[in-house]
């Protein structure tokens, strides 16, 4: 599936999962969750300078390969985002010693979600101690085709998006954080490149 293909797809899937119906993707074993979207394109890189980064000591956080990463889209005034958030935190705390890492692009849908002294400190009261990267002029989010808060993205060794869940991860019961856990370990099983 090419890139602008996959973007459609996806918009799609959002527009199902906002009505409620199913968007028949398929895994090779067993239907997905309706706001599950399996495949496999190159990851975008991030775009920003060193001041747009929070928890990193002002250092962007570039892709590597061998590691994989959980990206996820957010913004501080978004309920749903929020209630993703003890997830990406336990998460971090489980695979604190695996090359994982989180990464959330805050994209604001508002005026004063553009302000990054109230991103920092909504960052900071919410407890977030992995990278943020400030996406003020929403750059990533239209660089990644953006459409929905929240969108977490899974990126494998390799640097390729392999997955991705819209909406909130346990939204109607859905499941999404041991589903979206479970895609993280078969992730960190596969072999990446060699060192």
């Amino acid at each position: 599936m090419n890139r602008r293909r996959f973007w459609l797809t996806g918009g799609l899937a959002v527009l199902l999962c906002v009505l409620g119906l199913g968007v028949g993707v398929h895994s090779q074993q067993r239907e997905t969750p309706k706001q599950l979207v399996v495949l496999n394109v190159p990851a975008p890189q991030i775009i920003s300078s060193a001041a747009d980064w929070l928890n990193t000591g002002g250092k962007p956080v570039p892709f590597a390969r061998g590691q994989v990463y959980v990206v996820h889209f957010w913004t501080f005034g978004c309920g749903n985002c929020k209630r993703n958030l003890p997830a990406y935190a336990q998460w971090q705390k489980d695979y604190a010693n695996s090359p994982l890492t989180i990464i959330g692009i805050h994209s604001p849908e508002t005026a004063a979600e553009r302000d990054p002294a109230k991103v920092a400190s909504e960052t900071n009261r919410l407890g977030i101690t992995y990278p943020v990267a400030i996406d003020g002029g929403s750059a990533n989010w239209k660089r990644w085709q953006q459409q929905w808060w929240p969108t977490v993205y899974l990126v494998d060794k390799w640097g390729n998006v392999r997955f991705y869940w819209m909406c909130e991860l346990e939204w109607n019961g859905a499941g999404g954080t041991k589903i979206m856990q479970g895609l993280i370990d078969t992730l960190l099983r596969e072999p990446g490149p060699a060192a």
